[in-house]
This record gives structure tokens, sequence and C-alpha cells, in this order.
């Protein structure tokens, strides 16, 4: 479901994605940057909501001008099951690779199981690329 930035309840909707930056370094400016990203339509928000497989996943996804799509934040809870419908979605766009920034060991694992290498890390972050094209 795309979360449109004109809804009422964005703001709210922004306080349950707040927490996943928690642990970033500059998080308050990482956060507003997604913020303002969304409500200036540069940045999309959406919401994976499957109650069967037990996914609840929002996201936000902002495309780079190397046509690489950057996942922002995400929260919730279902990534096992609801990865394949994110990146399948992605790859169907036409996009070069997704891109995850984290902070979390745990979630690179994760990541791994779909494909995704560590293309970057400094001391305070990881960022895992999953290559689409020729896929």
């Amino acid at each position: 479901i795309l979360l449109r930035p004109n809804r009422p309840d964005l703001p709210a909707l922004f306080k349950l994605i707040k927490r996943a930056f928690n642990g970033v370094t500059d998080a308050k400016v990482e956060f507003e940057f997604c913020r303002e990203a969304v409500e200036n339509k540069r940045a999309s928000f959406y919401h994976l909501f499957d109650r069967e497989q037990g996914v609840s996943l929002r996201f936000v996804g902002y495309v780079t001008s190397e046509n690489d799509y950057l996942i922002l934040a995400m929260t919730g809870k279902g990534l096992l099951k609801g990865a394949p419908t994110i990146i399948d979605a992605v790859k169907y766009q036409g996009y070069r690779s997704i891109k995850y920034h984290t902070v979390r060991s745990g979630m690179c694992r994760v990541l791994r199981q779909f494909g995704f290498v560590m293309s970057h890390q400094t001391d305070h972050d990881s960022v895992m690329t999953l290559n689409l094209e020729g896929v």
C-alpha cells in the first residue's frame, strides 16, 4: 500500500518508522531527510501487509540518480516473508539494484539470504546491495 504524503495520519506513521534510525549516526538529520523526501514526493512510503503470512513492514524507498532503489528506513515484522515481494516489485520497475544502509549486523545476515552483498562499510554502518541487472 502506498502511503500518500497528504494522508492526515502521516505524522503518526512517521512515529512508527522513526525507530528505524536508532543507532544511526546523525539519526535526527537522517530521519528529517527521510520525512522531507516523502513529503516532497522524492521518496515513497509503503506498508506491505499480509496478515496470513505475519508480514507488516513499513518502509521508505528513494530512487537515486544512478537508478538504484535505496531503502531509507524499514520497520515492522515479517521481513523474511516480505522481502521477496519487495525485491520482485523493485526489479519489475527496472531499477539497477536495491541498496540498504544498516547499523545492525543481524540485518546484514538476513539480507545475505536474499543475495545482498556488502558493498561498503564504515565504522558506523554497512551498505548492502542486491544487483538486479541481468538477474
